[in-house]
């Protein structure tokens, strides 16, 4: 039962996910338990097959207070805090792995990995389960069960049933703190950067090699490149604006500029897109930046660095 629930929560809230698109509490509430409840749970499970064996309880003086101890198998109660255990410690794990990947560590990216996890664990502990003898076999024993009442709080020792539920009422506020940190919808973060590239000579291109001049009237070929590391497809804009500065008292002053051109560039998650271009500065002269200001979607008016999601450039004479 408990493996059915598991495995068809983890599909019902990963298809509300993909389909529906929910925010806000509703998404909080929903991914709570796949993030920090089911994945230790199907690992707990994995490990532990079996119910407690009541038939071998140390007598009431030998009794440590620990189920796993006592019996080699952890009651309901313990397999709850052990299961919220494991899975804090997991989602670092999933964490790292992520950071290696084009998704990174997005909301969608963590549900579908701890999603997978968990119903492949779950599996396993199904696949587990069948080789013990069916009495032996851990079974969901419901929450209103009166062993698992008995388990969480023990007639023979009041104490331990507060601490019991103290533990509990711990668990649930730490699960509603992290897990809202990582369901809520995050600030965009996104670190799109536009990349400045020439050819070499056996065709490679690089971010290096840029002209120190170009010839009054003549132009050079060079290739901007962005890469998506958005969670969806993007089209970006690409301005590249001529600036002549000279310096002054306070740094730099800028005594003419002319927009050169704009490009417009689409990526998919984690690819790069590129595209070459012809720079002719519209001035002759010393100290000619150009500037490269890149745009999620159209660019305003008055395109800046003030303004762009990334901005770079180079410093040409032109003469």
């Amino acid at each position: 039962m408990d493996a059915a629930a598991a495995i068809g929560y983890v599909a019902i809230v990963g298809a509300l996910f993909y389909f529906v698109g929910l925010s806000g509490f509703l998404r909080t509430l929903l991914a709570l338990p796949v993030l920090l409840l089911l994945p230790g749970y199907a690992l707990v499970s994995v490990v532990f097959p079996a119910r407690p064996d009541r038939s071998e309880t140390p007598t009431p003086d030998e009794r440590s207070g620990i189920g796993l101890l006592d019996t080699g198998s952890p009651g309901w109660y313990e397999r709850l805090a052990l299961s919220v255990a494991m899975s804090i410690v997991l989602l670092p794990l999933f964490a790292l792995v992520l950071a290696t990947t084009r998704w990174d560590f997005s909301t969608p990216a963590v549900l579908v990995s701890v999603g997978g996890f968990t119903i492949i664990m779950m599996l396993g502990a199904l696949a587990r389960r069948a080789t013990i003898p069916a009495d032996d076999r851990f079974r969901y024993p419901g929450i209103a069960g009166a062993e698992s009442l008995s388990e969480l709080i023990p007639e023979d020792s009041p104490i331990d049933g507060v601490l019991n539920v103290v533990l509990l009422v711990t668990i649930v506020l730490a699960l509603g703190t992290v897990a809202y940190g990582l369901a809520a919808p995050q600030p965009d973060q996104s670190t799109t950067e536009v990349q400045l590239l020439t050819q070499t000579d056996d065709g490679e291109l690089v971010q290096a090699g840029y002209p120190e001049t170009i010839p009054a009237d003549d132009s050079v070929e060079m290739t901007v490149a962005i890469t998506n590391d958005d969670a969806e497809p993007s089209t970006y804009t690409v301005v590249i604006e001529a600036q002549q500065v000279e310096e002054t008292g306070d740094g730099l002053g800028v005594i003419d500029e002319a927009e050169i051109a704009q490009l417009q560039l689409s990526a998919d998650p984690g690819e790069r897109a590129t595209q070459e271009h012809s720079i002719s500065p519209p001035m002759t002269g010393e100290n000619i930046r150009l500037n490269y200001y890149l745009y999620e979607g159209d660019p305003p008016e008055d395109p800046g660095p003030e303004t762009a999601d990334d901005h770079l450039w180079i410093t040409v004479e032109s003469v």
